[in-house]
């Protein structure tokens, strides 16, 4: 199976309801999958079944945006973090 997740997950009420609440926060069908199927096992892990779905969708938007931010160094609340993103693709490279 090509799909990182299996199919059974995506038929869970749940999760329907977790897209449900990305379309209603702006994403379409498709990229609401694709942002879910991304941070759900990590946002899952930490926070497990807990919140509702609504709660768990604006989660995973904040953390979205958050990725997805480019640095802007007039803002004081962020830190430049791109030489080690540089860094960490190097090292990488050198493992065999």
């Amino acid at each position: 199976m090509n799909n990182p997740t299996s199919r059974h997950m995506m038929d869970k009420p749940y999760i329907k309801d977790v897209i449900r609440e990305l379309t209603l926060l702006g994403y379409e069908d498709d990229e609401a999958t694709k942002i879910l199927i991304k941070y759900y096992r990590p946002l899952k892990r930490s926070w497990g079944f807990g919140p509702n779905a609504h709660n768990f969708a604006k989660e995973i938007d904040l953390i979205h945006k958050a990725v997805i931010k480019k640095f802007d160094p007039s803002e004081p609340g962020q830190i430049f973090i791109g030489h080690l993103k540089n860094r960490i693709k190097s090292n990488l490279k050198d493992k065999p």
